[in-house]
């Protein structure tokens, strides 16, 4: 009897009260990239838009991974592959030089508007520049870039993908 009343004991401890769930969709997954490569050979991420929502997509990269590569090439727009796989830009066609001056901090300047560019665009610059950073084993300290323009400076921002 005082066996079963320890197995009952045990029992009850033991029991959470959770119920089990089936499986919740989340996203595509997070990829960080090891910084051990110094931004060599990476793959490079960029933020493209995919039924309305800020997607990663991964380009093979030969050379040095570098913020000012990725932001080019992120305003050249999504490949024709990913075209053909339903990827947009919510940002305007390169026209000038885009930079990432250090911060605090960092600072992402444009060569175009600010003002008219969607929440989309703004992610697709800053979830860009975050991947950039980290694939060259550099990261924002306080988690947050700022975006300047011919027109506007705007708050910090972080990756909202």
């Amino acid at each position: 009897m005082k066996k079963l009343v320890v197995l009952a004991v045990l029992l009850l401890v033991s029991a959470c009260g959770v119920k089990p769930t089936g499986v919740v969709p989340a996203g595509p997954a997070p990829t960080l990239r090891s910084p051990a490569t110094e931004g060599r050979g990476t793959d490079l991420i960029l933020y493209f838009v995919l039924a309305d929502r800020v997607t990663p997509v991964v380009r093979p990269s030969a050379g040095v991974v570098d913020v000012g590569s990725a932001l080019t090439m992120l305003l050249d727009g999504p490949s024709p592959g990913e075209r053909e796989g339903g990827y947009t830009t919510a940002l305007p066609d390169r026209s000038g030089a885009i930079t990432l001056t250090p911060g605090p901090p960092a600072t992402i300047t444009v060569p175009f508007p600010l003002r008219p560019l969607t929440g989309l665009g703004i992610n697709q610059l800053v979830c860009t520049a975050f991947a950039a950073l980290a694939a060259q084993g550099r990261y924002v300290i306080d988690g947050a870039i700022a975006l300047t323009g011919p027109d506007v400076r705007l708050p910090y921002q972080t990756c909202q993908a």
